[in-house]
């Protein structure tokens, strides 16, 4: 007869082991032996997909879940994880759930998700707004609504991830702002946007701010969208956004890397730079002085594309900080790194992810960027396509 070892862990660390695991499976162990009947409830996360549970077993599966949640109240909830879907069809008490783990259980980690766009719907209790003990909060494919005034306090939320969000309401830049007035030590925040989301201004604010995380690719059709960004904390920024007509940046004193890739809604084929337009212009140049402190960039080619337009109608801003700088671009656009290359007077690496044709143009540099030949010490070609 094997020996069992595992359970001669003592309970913590069994606990401890059971968290990493489903809810389902926890459950499951419970039929191992006596001693291991009761010790799923002791668990510090709850983690479950409504997918993986059979529609014949769902009461019982909600009932545990509830046993789970009522019990040993005294005991900190660290992770909640629910992916969910079919909303109407199967309604699981999801709200009563969150509600218990924030109120009762003092939730530290949340991560909510929808798994269906047409089953978004508002189960979000107003407590969790007003958490003292949450830490994280990720959001997937939900709706926020401002009911009852919502009022936002987080005073403990370091790290709040959004994604494909529906914001019910007519102001609902006012609910995305309080989000972020509410994290008085936000550190990370994550967005992901679709444009259905009715956000037509995105502000974000914050004295705290280390990293952000914008991506919006895929819009409506609305060329209104405009988001600012005002972080003098703010270290890292990876702003991939071809979505927003006005970008403001300001005060990204402590901005180290960047990661950019956007066309400043300038549409190949679409609205071209033209020399009158100011305003175009007039951002483009804003937004590179409003980074210039950064040393560390990762750009795309559509960027390099548009800043070498850019760079047809005036000079692109100095950025003299700039030591580190990965680019993305194929040989029929050799142009376009040269023009940027200029604004890079104390570049020192030099990281190119490049495509060839197989049938290269050939292409004549009027002038060398003084980088070239000064202060670059190290080129490398991280990827080579041929096509």
């Amino acid at each position: 007869m094997a020996f069992d070892r595992i359970s001669e862990l003592p309970d913590p660390l069994l606990y401890q082991i059971l968290s990493y695991l489903p809810i389902i499976d926890s459950v499951k162990t419970g039929v191992l032996s006596k001693r291991w009947e009761f010790l799923w409830l002791n668990v510090s996360s709850l983690d479950f997909n409504v997918r993986d549970i059979s529609k014949p077993y769902r009461k019982l599966f909600a009932s545990f879940v509830n046993k789970f949640l009522e019990l040993n109240r005294e005991l900190r909830l660290q992770n909640l994880k629910i992916k969910y879907d079919e909303c109407n069809i199967y309604p699981f008490p999801i709200s009563g759930w969150i509600a218990i783990a924030v109120d009762r259980r003092k939730l530290q980690h949340l991560d909510l998700e929808i798994d269906n766009f047409m089953y978004m719907i508002d189960f979000i209790p107003v407590s969790v707004f007003k958490s003292k003990t949450l830490v994280s909060l990720k959001l997937v494919r939900v709706a926020i609504k401002n009911k009852f005034g919502l009022v936002v306090s987080l005073p403990c939320l370091k790290i709040m991830h959004l994604e494909n969000i529906r914001y019910c309401c007519k102001d609902c830049h006012i609910i995305m702002e309080q989000l972020i007035s509410g994290c008085p030590v936000l550190e990370d925040l994550n967005m992901v946007r679709n444009g259905r989301d009715f956000l037509k201004t995105l502000c974000v604010r914050s004295q705290t701010l280390k990293i952000f995380c914008l991506t919006f690719d895929v819009g409506i059709g609305s060329t209104d969208y405009s988001v600012e960004i005002d972080a003098p904390r703010l270290e890292y920024m990876s702003f991939k956004d071809n979505q927003s007509d006005r970008i403001v940046v300001k005060n990204l004193t402590s901005l180290f890397k960047i990661h950019v890739d956007t066309d400043f809604m300038v549409k190949f084929g679409g609205s071209p730079l033209e020399p009158e337009d100011l305003r175009k212009r007039d951002t483009i140049r804003d937004f590179l002085i409003g980074i210039s402190s950064v040393r560390h960039m990762i750009i795309s080619q559509r960027t390099l594309e548009i800043l070498y337009r850019y760079s047809k109608l005036g000079p692109i801003p100095k950025l003299d900080k700039l030591h580190h700088l990965q680019a993305t671009f194929s040989s029929s656009s050799l142009q376009l790194l040269p023009a940027f290359l200029e604004s890079c007077p104390n570049l020192k690496n030099l990281i190119l992810e490049f495509s060839v044709s197989n049938e290269p143009e050939q292409i004549n540099f009027p002038n060398v960027p003084p980088c070239l030949t000064s202060t670059l010490e190290y080129v490398e070609i991280k990827k080579l396509i041929m096509r």
